[in-house]
């Protein structure tokens, strides 16, 4: 028997026994012993030692396993003594065959108990309604013999047990090999194989986005961090923590213990060395000297990309890469490059912005995408409270759209801030009067891009800017709240207020 292959071993033949032909498979197929016959034939009356040739059909009366003389021709053993499917009856009867049959073992030419006449050709003996007339002596010889064919079945049981214990190994065989395949495709066998402690070296792991314990743990094994997969799938199943694992690159080690191995995954520092964080506000600047920290890229490397936006995927509105560096905390993959990182950051923002339908809504208000993302990373630079973004934006809006000429600029320090990369302490009066496109105090309108990299909150601020008539505010440095104002009373009490608490204009 072939091993290893489940089809091959449930295809053998477990009978084969010597040569066949093509001609004998019908006949093995239509009630021939599964043992094949003895190279002997059947040593009865019926079939006499000398009827048949080759190792199926031996004897001189016989050739190639067809009956000669033209008596039975192509179908093999098919005759009005057989049934079209196989042999009829318990087995071959000793006597039952005498008027078909001689001495010899031949069967008679002529004759009135012949089943041929005298032209060779069979002669139907069923009857009119179908198969085989009653028991009849002139018919059938003297009929059956019940006692030859006890002797028969005497003989028969021997190997009918034989061939049923064969059967039962076969099948045996066949529920051990399926059950070691299915052993393999489920992920092993039935028992955990696991590692004790907490590891040694160093093992650098990737966790997808969305993946399952089971394809987590798939990954741990392959990376020889655990022994086994179904020892980390037990593990976590039994730790509703094992949900809040993210996505990203862990820092492990190897041959760890599934518990520890669980334990290091929910653990921060794990993955902290592969995270790097855009927060909101951050500048493209900044956000390009955090890689050159983290990565020892040169940042003059950096800033050469950065002044080639189109090739990062930038929204054909944007006119400068600043404001589409979407703030989120990003998986540092090993291997990858600062334009793959970058270009990253630009699909986020992609992907946050259609989620709120940044394009269309921006055209519903008659205001360029390019615009909204510019209003956006003001109020992300300008408030410290994200519920206060949509006045802040109501306040930016009023000021633009100002018919009466009191206020044609904006009149923002952020502005004047980015353009001269300066965010701590006060202006000076040359910074706040310089002539730059970026100096609000000094230019109308909105600044030619955005100021910093802005988060969803302050998007939707520019989306969704709150109703009212403010055209002042003032951000209070201790109690970190804002003051909004309409009249110039009102703008004169917040700054009061803005003073008292330590600011400086």
């Amino acid at each position: 028997m072939t091993g290893g292959n489940l089809d091959e071993m449930l295809d053998e033949d477990p009978y084969r026994r010597g040569r066949r032909s093509a001609g004998h498979a019908d006949r093995r197929a239509a009630g021939r012993r599964p043992d094949g016959y003895p190279e002997d034939g059947y040593a009865d009356e019926g079939y006499a030692e000398d009827g048949y040739v080759d190792e199926d059909y031996a004897g001189e009366g016989y050739a190639d396993g067809d009956y000669a003389d033209g008596d039975y021709a192509d179908e093999g053993q098919v005759g009005a003594s057989y049934s079209g499917s196989g042999h009829t009856g318990a087995g071959h009867d000793d006597e039952g065959y005498a008027d078909d049959y001689g001495d010899d073992g031949h069967p008679r030419d002529a004759g009135a108990g012949s089943r041929r006449d005298r032209g060779g050709r069979r002669r139907d003996r069923h009857s009119a309604a179908g198969g085989y007339p009653p028991d009849d002596a002139e018919d059938w010889g003297g009929g059956w013999d019940d006692d030859g064919a006890d002797e028969r079945r005497g003989r028969a049981l021997p190997k009918l047990i034989a061939v049923l214990l064969v059967v039962a190994a076969l099948l045996g065989v066949a529920i051990f090999g399926i059950g070691k395949v299915i052993g393999r495709v489920s992920g092993g066998s039935s028992t955990s194989a696991d590692y004790d402690g907490s590891g040694d070296g160093i093992a650098v792991v990737q966790v997808p986005d969305g993946a399952t314990a089971r394809q987590i743990a798939v990954e741990l094994h392959d990376a020889d961090v655990t022994a086994s997969v179904s020892a980390f799938v037990k593990a976590a199943s039994a730790n509703p923590k094992s949900l809040g694992i993210q996505p990203g690159t862990y820092r492990l080690r190897s041959r760890m213990s599934a518990e520890a191995a669980l334990a290091a995954l929910l653990d921060p520092a794990s993955s902290a060395p592969f995270k790097f964080v855009i927060k909101e506000g951050m500048t493209v600047h900044q956000v390009l000297d955090g890689l050159h920290q983290r990565l020892g890229l040169p940042l003059s490397d950096l800033e050469a990309i950065a002044r080639n936006p189109a090739q990062l995927g930038l929204p054909s509105y944007a006119p400068t890469l600043e404001g589409y560096l979407f703030p989120s905390t990003y998986d540092l993959v090993p291997g990858s490059t600062p334009s793959q990182l970058l270009t990253s950051f630009v699909a986020r923002f992609k992907k946050e912005a259609a989620s709120i339908d940044l394009e269309a809504r921006a055209t519903a208000m008659g205001v360029r995408p390019a615009d909204i993302v510019t209003i956006a990373s003001i109020v992300e630079k300008e408030v410290a409270n994200a519920s206060e973004g949509p006045k802040v934006a109501r306040v930016i809006y009023n000021r633009l759209h100002d018919t009466t000429g009191r206020f044609r600029r904006l009149d923002m320090d952020s502005t004047t801030r980015y353009a001269e990369d300066e965010y701590e302490g006060p202006l000076t009066k040359d910074q706040l009067n310089k002539a730059n496109p970026y100096n609000t105090r000094s230019v109308a309108g909105l600044p030619p891009g955005a100021i910093s990299n802005p988060g969803i909150w302050a998007l939707k601020s520019a989306l969704e800017p709150a109703a009212g008539s403010w055209l002042y505010f003032v951000s209070m440095p201790q109690s970190r709240v804002t003051r909004f104002a309409t009249t110039d009373a009102e703008w004169a009490e917040a700054r009061a207020q803005y003073r008292a608490e330590g600011g400086r204009e």
